[in-house]
């Protein structure tokens, strides 16, 4: 049996992102400052904001102006209506709207609260939408490293958000490059002998929630995780190949919806 040590590392010191940074580039450089050399099956998770601003996808709040399903939505969840236009304009379906919560499937497909929009950690006066492609955001950053560094390693797009069946929020993997974001356990065998038949295990959400415990929900600065010891091996594959959609289950399949 081969025994997994995992060493999950924030990489500190890195600066506060505007639109237009070189991103890639400058993950590279706050590597290096911190007298680290990426290697093979490396995974990089960084923080969905961070990507949203370089890529210049934030919305002054100021300029939005409601409309009349912002203005009822509202009313109904007790929300302000420039919040809520802001939500249904990154929406492509709204699940559940209540007082104090809104549920929506972003365009991208995730399901999850008021569409993903973040205020925190953001200039007062805007809101960060989520990236508009997560998976091209990471192959972009996978690519730029990969050669920089002479490795193959792994790249997440985290997000943090909610559960519908606990209490707490916890970090997911909303972009993905180098892998599969699942592993496919069915037909191995058990302890005992008997076959798996339906073990799918959520690989690049397990390693997100684990770079969550790093990177805080606050001030503590860390938006950059290194994860080091995870085999890629069952997972690893080419980067056009590497899509999060793997994760999302269809509509039809839901059935909670």
């Amino acid at each position: 049996m081969i025994i997994m040590k995992l060493e999950i590392k924030g990489i500190e010191d890195f600066p506060l992102i505007k639109e237009n940074d070189n991103l890639p580039e400058i993950i590279f450089e706050t590597i290096q400052k911190n007298n680290i050399k990426l290697e093979d099956d490396d995974i990089l998770v960084l923080a969905e904001t961070v990507v949203s601003k370089a890529e210049g996808n934030y919305v002054k709040i100021d300029d939005v102006e409601p409309s009349k399903q912002a203005y009822a939505m509202a009313i109904e969840s007790e929300k302000d209506p420039k919040q809520c236009q802001i939500i249904l304009d990154h929406t492509k379906d709204i699940i559940r709207c209540q007082t104090g919560l809104i549920i929506t499937e972003t365009e991208h497909g995730f399901i999850c609260a008021n569409s993903g929009i973040d205020n925190s950690n953001c200039e007062e006066g805007y809101v960060t939408p989520l990236p508009v492609n997560p998976d091209k955001s990471a192959q972009e950053i996978k690519k730029y490293l990969d050669d920089k560094f002479n490795a193959n390693i792994g790249v997440i797009i985290s997000d943090t958000q909610g559960r519908a069946w606990r209490v707490g929020a916890i970090g997911v993997a909303i972009g993905i490059s180098g892998f599969h974001p699942i592993t496919d356990f069915r037909g191995s065998i058990d302890l005992y002998g008997q076959e798996l038949m339906s073990t799918i295990e959520g690989t690049a959400d397990e390693l997100a929630g684990a770079a969550s415990l790093l990177m805080g929900q606050s001030n503590s600065g860390i938006c950059l995780v290194l994860i080091r010891g995870y085999d890629l091996s069952q997972v690893r594959c080419d980067i056009e190949e590497s899509s999060i959609n793997e994760i999302l289950r269809d509509k039809e399949t839901d059935a909670f919806r």
